[in-house]
């Protein structure tokens, strides 16, 4: 008869184990999930990445935009701690400037429409010439129907005078084809713009006037002997010339 060896088990003892173990399995219970804290946790890194992420694209953002704010003139090293902008620097360059003494203009005006043109003096046209006062001095007159003036040939006349301080008053007829848009007077104390009077309806002619103011050294000259107009010259919109006369050589 064979025995059972010491290291075997037998079927009865096998089975015996078996519901031995099943009872002390039944007696385990495991432990709960912590599943609140595993989703905590989660957040909690998840909220971690993305600030890493965001902290990473604002100073890639801000690292243009401060070199930008720095070239724009705001001073990091101010010494109290505080930023410092700088105001823009005034241009170098020359500013233009107009003087007065140049200001000229067309104007169209009415038959007998006194125009005031300097300090008590006045001019008016009407259609059959140019009239004008000054101070203590009779009304004048330029006919332009007299037959003084050859209207069919461009030309300019003129008319001075002047006062002891220097300052005289030019003035004179213009006629020639076209719309006046410019005059440029040439005198001895240098160039300026004249002003055109003209009636409506383009007759053909008009008055130029100017105001200069010519130094006692000039006047004391030989060049002030013929007078301190040395050209004027009328222009149309377009740059030509309608009339041009020279006064003194």
């Amino acid at each position: 008869m064979n025995r059972p060896s010491r290291n075997q088990t037998s079927p009865a003892e096998a089975e015996l184990l078996r519901e031995v173990f099943a009872e002390a399995a039944l007696d385990v219970t495991p432990s709960v999930v912590p599943l609140a804290a595993i989703e905590r946790e989660g957040r909690r890194r998840k909220r971690r990445r993305r600030a890493a992420v965001l902290g990473g694209a604002c100073g890639v953002l801000l690292a243009p935009l401060a070199v930008v704010v720095l070239q724009g003139g705001i001073s990091p090293d101010a010494s109290d701690g505080s930023e410092r902008v700088d105001p823009p620097a005034a241009s170098s360059g020359p500013r233009p400037s107009v003087s007065a003494s140049r200001a000229g203009k067309v104007r169209v005006v009415t038959p007998g429409e006194r125009v005031k043109v300097s300090t008590g003096v006045e001019i008016w046209l009407t259609e059959d010439g140019k009239h004008w006062s000054e101070p203590d001095q009779p009304t004048q007159f330029r006919s332009v129907t007299d037959g003084n003036l050859d209207l069919s040939t461009p030309g300019v006349s003129l008319q001075e005078s002047g006062q002891d301080n220097g300052l005289f008053f030019l003035s004179g007829i213009f006629y020639g084809e076209g719309e006046p848009s410019r005059v440029a007077v040439e005198t001895l104390a240098g160039d300026l713009d004249g002003t055109a009077l003209t009636l409506a309806g383009r007759p053909g002619w008009g008055v130029w006037y100017a105001e200069v103011k010519v130094p006692q050294a000039l006047l004391s000259s030989s060049d002030a002997a013929t007078g301190v107009t040395r050209r004027v010259t009328v222009y149309d919109s377009a740059g030509g010339v309608i009339a041009t006369q020279e006064f003194s050589a």
